[in-house]
């Protein structure tokens, strides 16, 4: 029986770092990364999601070989032939939601292995900024199919924890609605909807446990204060854990217990890509509060299964590591940020592993 979900994406990525490294292909999406980062602590987790007829057979198999459950992926009777690009920049930000199809790379006349040259990466970004929108992509796939309380299995209806990640603010509203019960833990990160987000939070939020915005979505939804003030606005319009991810500063959350908000570092790694970091830290934030109710001790969770995603290109590294190696990491967590009650809570998450179905 399925403990943890998560709804949102299952596309297909493509990368460029900032060094000129290219990935292609790749198992990608929002629903994806975070129940691969939940999975790190549970492992009775399911992905809501919908993909296009034509999605490749073999990323459901590596979902299924990492022990998520896939009863939540349904397909849709149409096709997509472009996937997405992210082209990352030296200072870590990102372009992103710029589509191209499979062969669209190498009619470019790149090389099909090697790093790109700053000028061949350029020249390719802006070949996609105006190719206009020929052919059916992911991005439009999901505004045509939102992930809905309908498509949540009826054996998932037992979970004490889901994760919403970013979609659009009005099937987000109905699914958060059609989901709330006693007992269950709901997060959500609006993503890039958070802009459009401003006329559903006052009905959203108080049906969440924890809304967990990038620094820029917060900075959308709360201009011009800072991130503590951000964070109480949040907190007084009515979730209780707020919290704002900051990327390779770590992140800051604000409680009942911390209403001042506080500080949880990053784990020094080696970066290869940091794609669907944000993600795989909702799963694992997801997990911690589920598994102790604590939102600091969650945080350290998210901190632990994000450091895990950006070691490889995709979820690969997510879906590989053990529970041994992100225990590790959060107890290193946990004494850097003297968390309260430490043995208690590593007992508590170990439980979340071990408890009976």
């Amino acid at each position: 029986m399925v403990k943890l979900f998560a709804c949102g994406g299952m596309i297909i990525d493509n990368v460029v770092t900032a060094d000129g490294t290219v990935h292609r292909e790749a198992l990608g999406g929002n629903g994806v990364y975070a129940a691969a980062g939940a999975r790190l602590w549970c492992d009775r987790v399911g992905l809501v999601a919908l993909v296009p007829r034509n999605y490749p057979a073999r990323w459901f198999e590596a979902l299924r070989n990492a022990g998520i459950d896939i009863a939540g992926v349904a397909v849709r009777p149409e096709s997509v032939d472009r996937s997405e690009w992210f082209f990352y920049r030296s200072d870590g930000s990102r372009a992103d939601h710029l589509y191209a199809s499979s062969d669209a790379f190498v009619a470019a006349g790149l090389p099909p292995q090697g790093r790109l040259s700053p000028a061949q990466s350029g020249a390719f970004e802006a070949q996609l900024r105006s190719s206009g929108a020929e052919g059916a992509d992911f991005a439009g796939f999901r505004r045509r199919h939102p992930v809905c309380a309908g498509d949540v299995p009826s054996s998932y209806l037992h979970a004490v924890g889901v994760h919403m990640a970013p979609g659009a603010p009005r099937a987000q509203l109905a699914l958060a609605q059609a989901i709330h019960a006693p007992g269950r833990r709901i997060t959500l990160d609006p993503g890039s909807h958070a802009g459009a987000m401003r006329d559903v939070l006052p009905r959203l939020l108080p049906l969440l446990d924890a809304f967990l915005p990038s620094e820029k979505e917060l900075r959308l939804l709360a201009p011009g204060t800072g991130l503590a003030s951000g964070l109480a606005g949040l907190r007084a319009a009515g979730v209780p854990v707020a919290l704002v991810k900051l990327a390779a500063a770590g992140a800051m959350v604000a409680s009942s217990v911390y209403p001042a908000g506080i500080s949880v570092p990053a784990l020094a790694v080696d970066l290869v890509d940091p794609t669907g970091a944000g993600d795989a830290f909702c799963g694992g934030f997801l997990a911690g509060l589920v598994a102790t109710g604590d939102p600091l001790c969650a945080a350290l969770c998210g901190t632990a299964s994000a450091s895990i995603a950006v070691e490889s290109f995709g979820p690969m590294r997510l879906l590989s590591a053990t529970p041994q190696e992100v225990l590790a990491r959060w107890q290193r967590l946990a004494r850097l940020c003297a968390l309260p009650d430490t043995d208690q809570r590593f007992s508590e998450l170990r439980a979340l592993r071990h408890d009976s179905p």
